[in-house]
């Protein structure tokens, strides 16, 4: 299709709610799959293609890899949570059994100084796990120990110690892009003032203080690399969520690995949810330590590693102030957050001015600094904090307003998806029937209620994926991008979309994934990695069956136009019977040389139907009011991704997320020694996370939409799912016992607590 070609007409939207856009498709791009479009693979319940691997062990992770010659890694770890390092004598180290390298912090990263206990001074290299302990026992390190704080409340506090520079501030405010200092707090005054005059007009005002917890990252693989240098150019096999990150780490001038080549590898990786981008601390350390060994080092993080130096969710403590009309529309919002990401400046947002129209909003966020482990991006960052706390307010506006819950936010939601999943949501759940209407009250301890919450996501994707397709002569399909799968099913839906062009089934296609040999992959990162390779993957398949059909119409005189693929075959279009056709293997048969291969990249975005993503959750809970257990019975989860290209692993993500949302709502807690520094819980076992008694019937409902940003029509579903989720039970908590828990987790004490205090609060 040509650059200046006119606009054509797509159809966009869901179910009933379909309408006609005029888009200009890019150039060599295919239109958008259509609400007409019939599907064979697209869509369809696949099994994932590695799913044999995984459950057998055949499946190998960055853990399991086992080089000639490998040796082990392990890192000192400071013990004190502010301090700096003097020395570092590692001459007893050099001289133990097995011991092939060390390596100091300072010299490699060019500083001394130490924020939180955990973060690493040195690492050493040995024939075995355990010489490389005894060797890191042996290494003597000479601290300067400073002063230091572990809370928002400590680091605070008039005269508090500094966590980073002396002279720099704990509570970082915040600075729009442009504005000097005193632009800023201009700003902000003008703001404050101007909703403050709202505030005064409105007919409903509720307020309310929300805190949530520090969640740690506890993917089932650790952080980790296994480093092999071959000459000047350095293999990485890494537990990442960005292979290309990793490799342009390897190789940059500036970073302290500079190899000339690197590959990385990760075929397999078990799990990430936002702090696996980079080769970071523990990869940097492994090139180096394999290049002063001259040998492969495998180097894995433990777990207590992984709670303490591996990134986190931070924390918050949210003031929040709604301002009504008298039918419920808000109009004005106060939303003001404090939150910890530990010694870095930023980090600690909490999103809770997205999904509804609020005309006027103060909308300030401050990070804290901490001598405590770093923050890292986490499943919807700064998103499951600030809907806890707005979702949680929204209830209590329709308790002050005297209005259903869900009718409430129906009041103040334009999205024209999520106005759909409100009514689909409470259909499911029985909202109507089965909502407690006299929350607190009946008879008995054991009390149940039901809540609702809503999220937003922004999910279409971008340009920066490209994907090879590769046809041999003997007809065998390999799909290969250098993208990494961190638990979605990459390969199974990169399959899906190429066999639907070519007519073929998942099983005749071999995907490759994991490799920056392949094509270039964005990171696995905002939910972008679907939506981001899937555009480039159809593009190379459609453009790989149109040389095919070439080389058929060719030989055969047949007209091109008429001819597609169908069940393994080209077949004409007009030929329902699908008598005449050519198997796919006898068209290979007819490719001059050995192969024929077609790499594409991933065009730009068209309008389409809705730039976010959205969905709706209702919670099912029964509190016992005796001893504060709080069980999540049901879940109810509608959700929209776009077009669903595999409604199996689909459903797995949102299951995936709202056992974690409910981990997040009711368990999980980072518990830091305020005195020492020391996370008191970094294992699993006292750090709690739901297991499978606490897991929920979960009950999805995937809403396919036909949205035309790009021309497999997918956005992502990895995060959106975890974001209402807290909140959801926060309200279904309130509604069985007629009293709100403010905070995160919702434990026992808690409860108890709440309901002691019941009809105290104002």
């Amino acid at each position: 299709m040509s650059k200046n070609a006119d606009k054509v007409k797509i159809t966009v939207g869901f179910e009933d709610h379909l309408k006609e856009i005029s888009v200009k498709i890019n150039d060599n791009d295919v239109l958008p799959y259509q609400p007409t479009d019939s599907f064979d693979e697209v869509g369809q319940d696949r099994d994932r293609l590695d799913a044999i691997a995984k459950v057998t062990g055949a499946a190998r992770y960055t853990f399991d890899r086992k080089l000639d010659g490998m040796v082990y890694g392990r890192i000192l770890r400071s013990p004190h949570p502010h301090a700096k390092v003097l020395s570092i004598d590692s001459t007893v180290a050099k001289k133990m059994p097995g011991v092939k390298a060390i390596i100091e912090f300072h010299e490699v990263f060019r500083t001394r100084a130490v924020r939180y206990v955990g973060e690493g001074v040195a690492a050493v290299a040995a024939e075995t796990e355990a010489q490389a302990e005894a060797a890191i026992r042996a290494l003597k390190v000479d601290y300067e120990v400073l002063p230091f704080a572990v809370t928002k409340e400590d680091a605070m506090a008039e005269g508090a110690p500094a966590v980073a520079s002396p002279n720099s501030s704990n509570v970082i405010a915040p600075r729009a892009w442009g504005r000097s200092e005193k632009e800023q707090q201009a700003h902000l005054e003008d703001q404050k003032a101007e909703t403050d005059e709202a505030f005064a007009e409105v007919k409903h005002v509720v307020s309310g203080n929300f805190s949530t917890q520090v969640q740690v990252h506890n993917a089932l693989e650790t952080h980790g690399v296994v480093c092999h240098w071959q000459g000047e150019n350095l293999k990485i096999y890494a537990s990442t969520q960005g292979t290309f990150s990793c490799r342009g780490q390897a190789t940059s001038s500036r970073g302290p690995i500079k190899a000339r080549n690197a590959r990385v590898l990760s075929e397999y990786v078990g799990g990430g949810f936002g702090a696996k981008f980079g080769l970071r601390r523990e990869g940097v350390a492994a090139a180096i330590l394999a290049k002063k060994a001259k040998r492969p080092v495998h180097l894995m993080l433990n777990r207590r590693e992984e709670q303490t130096d591996a990134g986190n969710r931070p924390d918050s403590y949210q003031e929040l102030k709604l301002g009504l009309d008298s039918k419920g529309r808000i109009q004005v919002m106060r939303a003001h957050s404090w939150g910890t990401a530990g010694p870095g400046r930023s980090g600690a947002g909490a999103r809770n001015s997205i999904i509804y129209n609020i005309p006027k909003i103060d909308k300030v966020e401050y990070n804290v600094r901490t001598n405590c482990g770093e923050a890292r991006a986490m499943r919807a960052p700064g998103f499951p904090q600030g809907a806890f706390a707005l979702e949680s307010l929204l209830d209590m506006a329709a308790d002050e307003v005297g209005i259903d819950p869900v009718e409430l936010r129906k009041r103040n939601d334009s999205h024209p998806i999520r106005l759909a999943e409100y009514d689909m949501g409470a259909k499911m759940i029985g909202w109507r029937k089965n909502r407690n209407r006299n929350p607190g009250g009946g008879k008995g301890a054991i009390k149940r209620g039901l809540g609702c919450a809503s999220n937003e996501w922004f999910a279409a994707g971008g340009r920066g994926a490209a994907c090879l397709i590769r046809v041999n002569k003997n007809g065998h399909v390999e799909v290969r991008s250098g993208g990494q799968d961190i638990g979605t099913g990459l390969r199974t839906i990169m399959a899906q979309v190429a066999a639907e062009e070519l007519g073929l089934g998942i099983s005749d296609i071999e995907t490759f994934i994991g490799d920056t040999n392949d094509p270039r992959c964005p990171g696995s990162g905002g939910s972008t990695t679907t939506p981001s390779l899937m555009p480039a993957v159809r593009i190379a398949a459609h453009r790989m069956a149109q040389e095919l059909l070439t080389l058929v119409a060719e030989k055969l005189k047949w007209d091109i136009e008429k001819l597609t693929f169908k069940k393994g075959a080209v077949v004409r279009k007009d030929d329902k019977k699908l008598k005449k056709t050519v198997t796919f293997k006898q068209v290979c048969a007819l490719i001059e040389g050995e192969v024929l291969e077609i790499n594409e990249k991933r065009l730009a975005n068209y309008g389409g139907f809705s730039s976010t993503n959205s969905g709706v959750q209702f919670a099912d809970v029964e509190v016992d009011t005796q001893t504060g257990v709080v069980r999540v019975k049901r879940m109810v989860a509608v959700q929209d991704s776009g077009v669903i290209l595999n409604t199996k692993t689909a459903e797995s993500q949102v299951r995936g997320a709202i056992i974690q949302g409910v981990s997040y709502a009711l368990f999980e807690n980072r518990v830091m020694d305020r005195q020492k520094g020391h996370m008191l819980n970094a294992d699993l076992e006292n750090y709690k996370i739901a297991g499978a008694l606490e897991c929920p019937e979960i009950e999805v409902k995937l809403l396919n939409v036909f949205n035309g940003k790009n021309n497999t029509s997918s956005m992502g579903i990895g995060e959106p799912p975890i974001i209402a989720t807290a909140g959801a039970i926060a309200n279904a908590v309130a509604n069985a016992i007629g009293v709100r828990v403010m905070s995160i987790p919702i434990t026992p004490k808690k409860v108890l607590e709440a309901l002691k205090n019941k009809g105290k609060r104002k």
